[in-house]
C-alpha cells in the first residue's frame, strides 16, 4: 500500500484527497466523515492527496501500487 497513513485525528473530513485522487484510489466514508484506501494497488504516488491536505494528515510512499503506462 502505497498511502503510509491518513490520520483520523487530524482529518476533518474537508475530501480534498478524494476530490483530486487522480486514480480514484481514495473514497469517503460519510458515516464516519473521513477518507479511506479503497483500491491501494491503483496508487502511483502522485502525491496529490498528500500535497493537497490542508493539515497533513495523509503519508504517502514513494513506492507506486502499479506502473504508470508508458507514453510514446
Amino acid at each position: 500500500m502505497v498511502v503510509k497513513s491518513i490520520n483520523k485525528e487530524l482529518c476533518f473530513g474537508c475530501k480534498l484527497c478524494v476530490d483530486v485522487c487522480t486514480e480514484d484510489v481514495l473514497r469517503f466514508d460519510e458515516a464516519r466523515n473521513k477518507p479511506y484506501v479503497k483500491y491501494p494497488k491503483d496508487c502511483v504516488s502522485c502525491l496529490f492527496c498528500e500535497a493537497f491536505c490542508p493539515i497533513g494528515a495523509i503519508e504517502v510512499s514513494l513506492k507506486r501500487g502499479r506502473k504508470l503506462p508508458e507514453v510514446m
